[in-house]
């Protein structure tokens, strides 16, 4: 729910520094719940990551990465946390627990104790959460669910688009369903099953099985490369090879509004339904996944809820982030424009605040709270920036 509450309502602290935002529209950082992306390199990690600013820029203040290289992602959320590396709030599964006999990634679970040995072993390395992954057999996904709790932590798995699959997750007690449950249609059977559970959803609409997903709707339909936030924070020339020659299919083909409509009659029933933007594209991607809502049929308004306060009650998050409310991090995105009026001014950000700290989202430096200066980027370092968009020039040795 967003409230707007007159100056005269608010009592500011003495010595406080006062920002100006006539006209402009604040909401809560956006929590992507399924943020896949990049951390590091044959477990060498950045000292600053460009894709991970970019996100930040974007208004995304925290992930949930429910797959990722332990060794790297963890140790980026380490830097993150302890202020050495400028990235959204990083949280993780680390490696899945996979139940597919491949070389090095294969979990083998037969008992109780395997089950709790994987997930205590992810819980040491620095997991919140874990994720069960295409284990074929359903016993061995509800040990999983068994050890999950009794370690407390959450449990986010992935049905790799098999229905009967999904069922079972909604019905085993596991937190959330990750990617979309593919069929076209939720009948009443299937509604009042889900919601007599506790169990949340992350349809990642950018990739909806079934039919072209939103990533290539928004590709086919905004001129992503000209983004002036993205153009600023990523390589000179990706945008351009990824995003220039697009192909565009007839309106009916995509899918990820019928996905979006669907997981809305969930919405309605008290399930938390959560952005997931998959790494798809740095920046852009948990506001195509509030535009899909919308293109679903929800509410800007709703769409926002999927985007902040869904996705940090399914994730066990809401007592820190999710919505402004006293006693919450100070997690929120100034925007130029209301995305209430239109969800398409999501992406119009003035200024990110993270954690206290507020940015300036063309260059991330920090104003008005601190002085801290972005580190170049290696293109801005070696003269291959853009003409005219020169980088910052100077740091305060945090690299």
């Amino acid at each position: 729910m967003i409230r707007s509450r007159s100056r005269s309502r608010v009592t500011v602290p003495a010595g406080a520094k006062v920002v100006n935002l006539a006209g402009k529209t604040v909401i809560p950082g956006l929590v992507d719940a399924h943020a896949h992306g990049p951390q590091g390199e044959d477990d060498l990690v950045p000292q600053q990551n460009w894709s991970s600013i970019v996100n930040l820029a974007l208004g995304t203040t925290t992930i949930h990465n429910p797959s990722s290289r332990a060794a790297e992602i963890f140790v980026a959320a380490e830097r993150q946390r302890s202020g050495r590396m400028l990235a959204p709030r990083t949280f993780s599964t680390g490696e899945t627990i996979y139940g597919a006999k491949a070389a090095g990634a294969y979990a083998d679970i037969n008992t109780y104790d395997d089950a709790l040995t994987h997930v205590r072993r992810l819980k040491a390395q620095g997991a919140f959460s874990i994720k069960s992954y295409i284990q074929p057999r359903r016993e061995q996904r509800q040990m999983l669910v068994r050890a999950a709790q009794q370690e407390g932590m959450t449990i986010v798995p992935e049905g790799g688009a098999l229905y009967n699959m999904d069922v079972t997750l909604v019905q085993d007690g596991n937190a959330t369903v990750e990617h979309n449950v593919p069929v076209s249609v939720f009948y009443e059977d299937f509604l009042s099953l889900w919601t007599q559970t506790t169990t949340s959803y992350t349809p990642t609409l950018v990739v909806t099985f079934g039919g072209l997903a939103g990533d290539p709707y928004w590709r086919a339909h905004t001129d992503v490369w000209k983004h002036p936030l993205l153009m600023r924070h990523i390589p000179p020339g990706i945008l351009a090879a990824d995003n220039v020659r697009r192909v565009i299919a007839a309106e009916e083909d995509y899918v990820d509004d019928e996905s979006a409509r669907e997981a809305g009659k969930l919405a309605a029933r008290g399930v938390q339904v959560s952005i997931g933007a998959h790494g798809q594209q740095a920046g852009l991607g948990s506001h195509w996944e509030m535009w899909s809502f919308v293109r679903g049929g929800w509410s800007p308004i709703d769409a926002l809820r999927a985007g902040t306060i869904m996705p940090a009650t399914a994730l066990g998050y809401a007592h820190d982030i999710g919505s402004l409310e006293v006693g919450k991090l100070a997690d929120l995105v100034v925007l130029d424009a209301d995305p209430t009026v239109n969800i398409r001014n999501s992406d119009r950000i003035f200024r990110v605040m993270l954690g206290g700290r507020l940015y300036d989202p063309m260059t991330m430096n920090e104003v008005v709270t601190g002085a801290r200066i972005r580190e170049p980027y290696w293109w801005e370092r070696s003269g291959q920036a853009a003409a005219g968009v020169p980088g910052p020039s100077h740091s305060d040795g945090d690299s």
